[in-house]
C-alpha cells in the first residue's frame, strides 16, 4: 500500500485535557485539581505502560492528607473534551493499579501507577503448552496473572511444544510472539485498554499523526547503525546443531557491509524447506540497519507506543512514517511535551525460544565462579602460568595424556601445583584480576619441577587451550582460595572423574552462603537507594548482554538499558546511553560514594577512544559495583585496589539520587 502524506488539522478548541480519578473500595475521586505534574511512558518491549503522578495532597489547615491513596488502589486517566455540540465525549486514556508512592513532608505525594499488563512481568511460572497458538499461550498466562482479555487477533501458527522454566510471564508471550514473526511475518502488538490485554496485529495504518518542523515538532536526533546487521545466517535444527543446517546469504547486504554471520538453531526438527524459511525469516530481520530517531514535540495523547506517526524534518532526513517505540508525555494540563523513540519498521527485540536443559538449576542468588567470591580467604603473591599438554608436559612422565597424578587432564579443570603448598585434589578458586576470562573453580592435579622450586611453590598453572592463550596468559599475579584442602593423588583421582558434580555442589554452597550475605553492607535508610541495589542484585547471572539492548525484563541488554531499567522502576529516568547517563545528577569525590550511585567507566570501547564515557554500573556498597557486561550481569569491583580490569578503567561517581 502506497503510503500518502496527509494532513490532519485540529481545531485547538477541541483540545482535549487530563483527568485523574481514584477508585477506592468505597468512593471514586477525581483529584485532577490535586495534580502538579505527570509523566506516562511505554515501550513495545517492556510488559505494561506507567503513570508517573505527582500530587499536593496536603489539607490546607493541617498536617493531614487529603485523599487516601494507597498501593492496590485503582487510577484511570480520562481525556476529556469541552462540552457542546460536536465534541466528543470523555475517552479513557489509561487505567491502572498504583504501586508505590513517595510522601514528603511538604505535602508532595508522587504516585507510580502500572497498568495491569504489569502483572505479566511480576509472575514466574514453569509450564509446557503442546499444540499451542500464541494467542492461545497468552490468553492463558493472562488467566494465571489475573489479567482481563479485551480483544485477540488470531496468531494462526501452531506450536507442537514449548517448554519453559522459572520464566517471567511477559518472556514467554515475547517468545511466542517472536517465533511467529518467524514462521508467518506478521506483528502483533500488546497493549493494555480498558484495564484488560489486547492483541492487535500491526498494520500500516492510514490514519497518521504528523510531527514537522515549524508546527509540532521541538527537537530531533537520527542515528543510523549497521552495528547489528548480518548478512548470512547459519540455521541448524534438532537436538544436535551438527543436524539438518542451511546457509542464507543476501548477496546485496554482503557486497555493502561486508560478511556479518549470525549462528541459529532451533530443537524444533525441520526438513530443508521449513528449515530455510526460518533462515530466510532471520535474515530478512538482520539485514537491515537501523534506522533510530528520537524526537521532542508538542504532546499529543493519542500518540504511544506501538503507534505509526509520520515524521518530516528536513535536517536529520526525517520524511517518511515511522513506528514510536517509546513513548513519554510529561508536564501539566496546561503545556505538556513527548520525548518518542521512532523507527521505520516495528521490531520489538528478538526473544528465540530456546529449549530449558533438563538440569535447569534453581533460581534465587547466584554465587558467580568466574569472578572473585565475596567472603572468600584469598591468598596473595602467587605466580600465575598456563600450559598445554599438547605443545609439551611437564610432569616428567612423557606421557602428555596424563597428570602426574594419573588423572587425564581438562581444560578449565586442571592445574599444576606444588603439593607442599596446595595439596593434590585440593578444590581451588583463583582469582585472575588482570584476566578475568580465566578466573574461575580448579582442581589441583598436576605439578612440575619448575613450579615446585619457584616462588617458594607459591605459583599455579594453569590449563589452558592452544598455543596463542598460554602465551597471552604468560606471568602475571593472581590470588588463590583454598575451597577444600586436597588428600593427595588419590583424592585426585576421584574428584576428577566427578569433577562436574563437586563444581556443582560448590556452585550450591556458594549459592547459599551468597544468599545469607545478599544484603552485605549496612541499609543506606534511603529507600530508593535501597531499593536501587535490591533490583540490581536480583539480576545478577540471569542477564545476557546486547549492545544497544534495552529488554531488561526478558533478559538482554546492554550496560545502560540495565541502569535505564533499575532507576525506571523507582520512577528515575536516566535516559539512553553511557554519554547520556553520565550528564545527570552530579560528579562526587570517589571516597563520598553510596549503594544507588552511579559508577562510570572509560576506555572499554577502543572504537571511542581512551578517555570517552564506555560502560556503567550501580554502586552497591563502597568500592563495589553490579553493572551488565559482555561476561553477564556480576557485582564486582571498580577500584584499582579490587578489581584490575575495572579499575584501570574507572572514571567517575555519579550521585542521582
Amino acid at each position: 500500500m502506497a503510503l500518502q502524506r496527509v494532513y490532519q488539522e485540529f481545531d485547538e478548541r477541541m483540545k482535549p485535557t487530563l483527568h485523574f480519578y481514584l477508585y477506592t473500595p468505597d468512593y471514586r475521586y477525581d483529584f485532577t485539581e490535586f495534580v502538579t505534574g505527570h509523566e506516562w511512558s511505554g515501550d513495545i518491549n517492556i510488559a505494561g505502560e506507567t503513570f508517573e503522578i505527582t500530587t499536593y495532597n496536603k489539607q490546607l489547615k493541617n498536617d493531614r492528607r487529603w485523599l487516601p491513596f494507597e498501593e492496590g488502589y485503582m487510577v484511570k486517566v480520562m481525556l476529556e473534551y469541552p462540552t457542546g455540540k460536536g465534541f466528543p465525549g470523555p475517552t479513557e486514556l489509561f487505567r491502572g493499579v498504583i504501586t508505590a508512592r513517595t510522601i514528603s513532608g511538604d505535602g508532595t505525594e508522587q504516585l507510580r501507577v502500572q497498568d495491569y499488563n504489569w502483572y505479566l512481568q511480576q509472575n514466574e511460572i514453569t509450564i509446557k503448552f503442546q499444540n499451542k497458538t500464541a494467542d492461545q499461550i497468552i490468553a492463558h498466562l493472562c488467566r494465571v496473572a489475573g489479567v482481563g482479555v479485551n480483544y485477540m487477533d488470531k496468531t494462526k501458527h501452531v506450536f507442537a511444544e514449548l517448554e519453559f522454566i522459572e520464566k517471567t510471564l511477559w518472556e514467554i508471550i515475547q517468545t511466542v510472539l517472536t517465533e511467529t514473526y518467524l514462521r508467518t511475518k506478521k506483528r502483533y502488538n500488546i497493549r493494555s485498554e480498558y484495564g484488560k490485554l489486547s492483541l492487535r496485529e500491526v498494520t500500516m495504518s492510514p490514519n497518521r499523526m504528523i510531527i514537522e518542523r515549524g508546527k509540532n515538532l521541538l527537537g530531533s536526533t537520527r542515528e543510523v547503525s549497521i552495528e547489528e546487521v548480518k548478512t548470512q545466517v547459519i540455521m541448524t535444527s534438532g537436538e544436535s546443531q551438527r543436524n539438518t543446517r542451511v546457509v542464507k546469504v543476501d548477496a546485496a547486504a554482503k557486497k555493502k557491509y561486508g560478511t556479518l554471520t549470525a549462528v541459529e538453531h532451533t530443537q524444533d526438527v525441520y526438513g530443508p524447506g521449513g528449515l530455510s524459511a526460518l533462515a530466510q525469516g532471520f535474515l530478512d530481520e538482520l539485514k537491515k540497519p537501523s534506522d533510530h530517531v528520537s524526537v521532542e514535540a508538542l504532546a499529543d495523547y493519542n500518540i504511544s507506543a506501538g503507534t505509526l506517526i509520520e515524521a518530516y524534518d528536513e535536517m536529520t532526513g526525517m520524511n517518511d512514517y515511522y513506528f514510536v517505540t517509546a513513548h513519554s508525555h510529561s508536564g501539566q494540563n496546561g503545556y505538556s511535551t513527548m520525548q518518542l523513540e521512532l523507527s521505520k519498521s516495528y521490531n520489538p527485540e528478538f526473544v528465540p525460544y530456546e529449549k530449558p536443559d533438563e538440569d535447569k538449576a534453581e533460581g534465587g542468588e547466584t554465587a558467580d565462579l568466574d569472578s572473585k567470591l565475596d567472603d572468600i580467604s584469598y591468598v596473595s603473591g602467587f605466580i600465575g602460568t598456563a600450559y598445554d599438554p599438547r605443545l609439551g608436559g611437564i610432569n616428567g612422565s612423557g606421557d602428555y595424556s596424563k597428570t602426574a597424578t594419573g588423572t587425564k587432564w581438562a581444560y578449565k579443570r586442571t592445574i599444576a601445583v606444588s603439593p607442599k603448598i596446595i595439596p593434590y585434589g585440593s578444590v581451588v578458586h583463583i582469582n585472575v584480576p588482570t584476566m578475568p576470562e580465566f578466573t574461575g573453580l580448579y582442581l589441583a592435579e598436576d605439578t612440575g619441577g619448575a613450579i615446585r622450586n619457584e616462588n617458594g611453590g607459591k605459583r599455579v598453572d594453569v590449563l589452558i587451550e592452544g598455543r596463542t592463550n598460554t602465551s597471552r596468559f604468560g606471568r602475571r599475579n593472581v590470588e588463590v582460595a583454598i575451597l577444600e584442602k586436597g588428600k593427595g593423588a588419590a583424592d585426585a583421582r576421584a574428584k576428577a572423574a566427578k569433577w562436574n558434580s563437586i563444581k556443582a555442589a560448590w556452585q550450591k554452597k556458594l549459592d547459599q552462603r551468597s544468599s545469607k550475605g545478599k544484603g552485605k553492607g549496612a541499609k543506606t535508610g534511603d529507600p530508593k537507594r535501597d531499593k536501587v541495589v535490591e533490583l540490581a542484585r536480583s539480576y545478577k547471572g540471569k542477564l545476557t548482554y546486547k549492545f544497544g539492548g534495552k529488554n531488561i525484563p526478558s533478559g538482554r541488554g546492554d550496560c545502560s538499558g540495565f541502569t535505564f531499567f533499575i532507576f525506571k522502576q523507582i520512577g528515575v529516568n536516566l535516559g539512553h546511553g553511557t554519554m547520556s547517563q553520565i550528564t545527570k545528577g552530579r560528579k562526587i569525590a570517589t571516597s563520598a560514594a553510596q549503594p544507588g550511585d552511579l559508577v562510570f567507566f572509560k576506555g572499554t570501547i577502543k572504537e571511542r577512544g581512551a578517555n570517552a564515557v564506555s560502560h556503567v554500573g550501580i554502586v552497591t556498597r563502597p568500592g563495589y559495583c553490579v553493572s551488565l557486561a559482555s561476561s553477564g550481569c556480576k557485582e564486582h569491583g571498580y577500584l584499582p585496589s579490587n578489581h584490575k580490569y575495572w579499575g584501570k578503567h574507572f572514571m567517575q561517581i555519579n550521585r542521582v539520587l
